[in-house]
This record gives C-alpha cells, sequence and structure tokens, in this order.
C-alpha cells in the first residue's frame, strides 16, 4: 500500500469515526433529555403518596362533616316536632281560653 492510499484510507477512517461521532453526540442529548424526563417523573411519583394521604384526610373529614350535618339535621326535625306539638298545645288552650272569655263576658 502506498503512503498516498495509506493517507486516503486514514482520511476515510476519520471522516467515519467523525460521523459517528456526531451521532454518539446527538444520541447523548436524547439521553441527557430522557435522564431530565425520568427525573421529573420521579419527582411527580414523589408525590403521588402525599397527595393520596391529603386526599384521605380530605375524604375523611368530608364524611365526618355529612355526618355531623346529618344529626343537625335530625335535631332540626326533632325540635321542628316538638314546637309544633307546643303550638299546636298553645292554640288549643287560646281558643279555650277565649271560649271562657267569651263565656265570662257575657
Amino acid at each position: 500500500m502506498s503512503n498516498a492510499q495509506s493517507i486516503d484510507s486514514l482520511r476515510e477512517l476519520n471522516a467515519k469515526l467523525l460521523a459517528e461521532i456526531a451521532e454518539l453526540r446527538k444520541e447523548n442529548v436524547k439521553i441527557s433529555e430522557l435522564k431530565k424526563e425520568n427525573d421529573e417523573l420521579k419527582d411527580k411519583n414523589t408525590e403521588i403518596p402525599e397527595l393520596r394521604r391529603k386526599f384521605a384526610e380530605i375524604e375523611a373529614e368530608r364524611a365526618e362533616l355529612k355526618a355531623r350535618i346529618a344529626e343537625l339535621l335530625k335535631q332540626g326535625v326533632e325540635e321542628n316536632k316538638r314546637r309544633d306539638a307546643e303550638n299546636a298545645e298553645l292554640k288549643t288552650r287560646i281558643i279555650e281560653l277565649e271560649k271562657n272569655k267569651t263565656v265570662t263576658t257575657r
């Protein structure tokens, strides 16, 4: 092999290696982007248990509030029944008093 052929072969090999290096650099950029995205996803994955815990707390508080509302509504219904009965009794007494007033004023 002559010196000129060796130089040409080396230049050809150098060009191939430079092209391969350029491809590897592109892949390295892609790998870096994927690593960054992976890190972001890992961060989000660590947030999920915390969000689940908060959601469970809110659901428990919601259940407590619903139970409290139901109890207050029950108390309100009972209070209304008691007042209705009291009002009916008072109306009956008023009617009786008015009858007695009519009788005594005659």
